[in-house]
């Protein structure tokens, strides 16, 4: 990290082209800016998410509410958009956890941008910049010990830097060991340890799990909660592959058992996408209860946590073709979906194509998903790439793909089971 920050200040001083500058919005950004002059509300951990300007190849990270309801909603001509990417952090200091600096610049226009760092010497390096706006604290995180190791109940949090390509600074940050080498191989400098590659180390989701049970309307209710806080809970008519939906989101939780969404989708098919909210107790792996609002309605569910999820994941159990139902928020319909012994998913649905591909997520048992739609006359428009994820429950042999297009107003979602 040292390297890194000297590194950035040779930057700054022959070509203005920082390192300490992640990229964000365009002139709008500035409107942004002011927006965000008041925190959100504290909570024990909350998601931060990542989106993407195809136009510039830029990212950009945030966990502030508002920030985020700005970007869902279409601001700045919608060209922002979720990659499905997040990590979680502490948005109050606790024993052990670093303030995290938040910078902001116009210096690059149009591609202005946004920066982070939880180092105290990096920070006040940028803050003697007059080419960045100190923001805030924008959160805090744990740093990774000298040989670049994360504590107990952490994961990596891994900080790369575009080099100034396309005559601008960019970073991304990631937990994705994936992403993390897919990003180094496209010309991207890693900024962490030089063993470990660790920048900074985040918290896993305590409400993670595969949690199983039924709403008071009788439905029975599938929930995938990641260690990034995202989720996905999935309604299933009991008994059959009959679907009504999943609602796609990222949580926070508080120090008093509470699991809250407020940027939750529900994504219905035959009717729409609606925003979503969920609230009530959870007891880590043990059960969770709440309510699941939206203009359809309220309902009610209580979960109970299943241990498979601590089993990790590995594709040859879940190879095979599976036929069942897929939709979108447009259609429903019957389906077969196909995994390989590689990993790589494909399919057929009302004038789409499926290409795509399944990677177990470290050591539990859910798959990370990659899904291309392809299809001259296809509902998604062409070639979209969705992310989501794929679970499998053994006991029933059935499997769940879900993933939400990059905007958020439709998804694929397919319940099916193989012989």
């Amino acid at each position: 990290m040292e390297q890194a920050m000297k590194r950035d200040e040779r930057i700054a001083s022959s070509n203005g082209l920082q390192t300490a500058a992640a990229g964000l919005l365009s002139a709008p950004a500035v409107l942004l800016s002011c927006l965000l002059s008041a925190l959100p509300a504290f909570s024990q951990t909350q998601a931060a998410v990542e989106y993407y300007y195809p136009d510039w190849d830029y990212y950009f990270e945030t966990s502030f509410p508002d920030e985020i309801a700005v970007l869902d909603g279409g601001a700045f001509g919608g060209v922002w958009k979720r990659t499905g990417q997040t990590f979680t952090v502490r948005p109050q200091q606790l024993a052990g956890t670093s303030p995290t600096c938040r910078f902001f610049s116009t210096s690059f226009a149009p591609k202005s941008s946004h920066f982070y760092t939880p180092f105290d010497a990096e920070c006040a390096t940028v803050k003697n910049n007059p080419d960045w706006q100190y923001e805030s604290i924008a959160f805090y995180l744990q740093l990774p010990d000298g040989a670049g190791m994360c504590p107990a109940g952490t994961k990596t949090l891994y900080r790369l830097y575009n080099n100034g390509m396309g005559g601008a600074p960019n970073h991304r940050y990631t937990t994705s060991p994936v992403i993390f080498n897919q990003m180094k191989a496209a010309g991207w400098i890693f900024e962490g340890n030089g063993n470990t590659g660790a920048f900074a180390c985040v918290p896993v989701f305590d409400g993670q799990g595969l949690w199983t049970g039924k709403t008071a309307t009788g439905v029975a209710l599938y929930g995938v909660i990641l260690d990034d806080a995202s989720y996905y809970f999935v309604y299933v008519l009991v008994g059959s592959n009959t679907f009504d939906g999943f609602v796609y989101g990222t949580a926070t939780t508080s120090a008093t058992g509470q699991f809250n969404s407020s940027d939750g989708r529900n994504y219905s098919p035959l009717r729409g996408v609606f925003p979503t909210t969920l609230a009530g107790p959870y007891v880590p792996k043990t059960s969770m209860s709440g309510t699941i609002s939206s203009s359809l309605g309220d309902d009610t569910y209580a979960l109970a946590y299943d241990s498979n999820y601590e089993t990790p994941a590995s594709i040859p159990p879940i190879a095979g073709t599976y036929t069942g139902v897929l939709g979108t928020v447009d259609a429903r319909m019957n389906a077969v979906v196909t995994i390989d012994a590689t990993g790589v998913l494909s399919g057929n649905f009302s004038n789409c194509s499926l290409a795509g591909s399944v990677t177990p997520r470290g050591s539990v048992a859910v798959f990370d998903l990659l899904i291309q739609t392809q299809g001259a006359a296809c509902a998604f428009g062409g070639k979209v790439q969705h992310s989501g994820l794929v679970a499998f429950d053994p006991t029933a042999n059935r499997l769940f793909v879900l993933a939400p297009n990059p905007g958020r107003n439709n998804g694929i979602m397919f319940v099916g089971t193989k012989p």
